[in-house]
């Protein structure tokens, strides 16, 4: 969703994704922000250092901003819904 406003009606989201795992603290990566972009895509690769099989994986998506970045939507994915598929592996 387009959280940016402007009088001209002109700006757009600035989307950054992070990754975590739910419960372990410091256990997340963060994506890089995507200027002016409603519908983004990423293409990120990291290691989760600290995830294990079986460990949850929560998403959330932010809009940068200059004073407090507003959080745009979250998933949370249970193992089954990721591990051994697309990418994903233990």
């Amino acid at each position: 969703r387009n959280a940016d406003w402007s009088p001209l009606g002109a700006d757009k989201s600035d989307p950054y994704c992070i990754c975590e795992v739910p419960g372990k603290r410091g256990v997340r990566i963060r994506t890089r922000t995507i200027n002016n972009q409603l519908n983004p895509v990423w293409n990120h690769e990291a290691v989760l250092e600290g995830w294990q099989p079986g460990d949850p994986l929560k998403f959330t998506v932010f809009d940068k901003d200059f004073t407090s970045d507003d959080e745009l939507g979250t998933v949370t994915l249970i193992p089954s819904q990721f591990e051994g598929k697309n990418g994903f592996s233990s």
